[in-house]
């Protein structure tokens, strides 16, 4: 548990846990959509750098975003679900809806200022028997941008241009944000 921050209060996870919840989410979004093969899957995870991606307040925001895209897309959810883990609170939902209506209307979502920042939500879709995403490159759309300084945000990301501590005192400072915006 850290001191250090406000809101980023759960357990630190090991890089063995982020692996293993990668694997599981990976594993978890094939089997979602086998069971809906003509159906679009949004699935969010956190997007929280460091060890820490856990806290009450964080979770209640995530658990917000999920009903209100729940709510948003009302009779084309087919399913919903949510999973409280160490390594952050994750949501999916399958729709009736095509692949890249949903991805430009999610990324519009991302792109708002404050909470919406930290949310990761993946447009997956099955294409032969396997995942297939569909990409802001895809969509010729611009890419993700950094939380400190409005760059590429995987280029930022693969660089360590910023450190995980500034990074994680911006992460800390937008939840706080968002806390005030549920």
């Amino acid at each position: 548990m850290s001191s250090t921050f406000q809101n980023l209060t759960g357990p630190e996870i090991t890089l063995p846990q982020m692996l293993a919840t990668r694997d599981w989410r990976a594993a978890e979004q094939l089997a979602v959509l086998q069971a809906h093969p003509s159906a679009t899957l949004v699935w969010s995870s956190v997007r929280i750098p460091g060890p820490i991606k856990t806290g009450p307040q964080l979770t209640q925001q995530y658990q917000a975003i999920m009903i209100n895209l729940a709510h948003q897309y009302g009779a084309a959810v087919l399913v919903q679900m949510s999973f409280d883990r160490p390594t952050g609170f994750e949501f999916y939902l399958v729709l009736d809806v095509p692949a890249a209506q949903v991805k430009r209307a999610l990324i519009q979502f991302e792109q708002q200022a404050g909470f919406a920042q930290l949310c990761d939500l993946d447009v997956l879709t099955l294409d032969a028997g396997s995942l297939k995403q569909t990409s802001r490159q895809g969509l010729a759309l611009p890419v993700r941008p950094c939380l400190i300084c409005g760059g590429d945000a995987k280029a930022c990301s693969r660089s360590r241009k910023h450190g995980l501590l500034e990074v994680q005192q911006a992460v800390d400072g937008l939840i706080t944000e968002g806390w005030r915006e549920v």
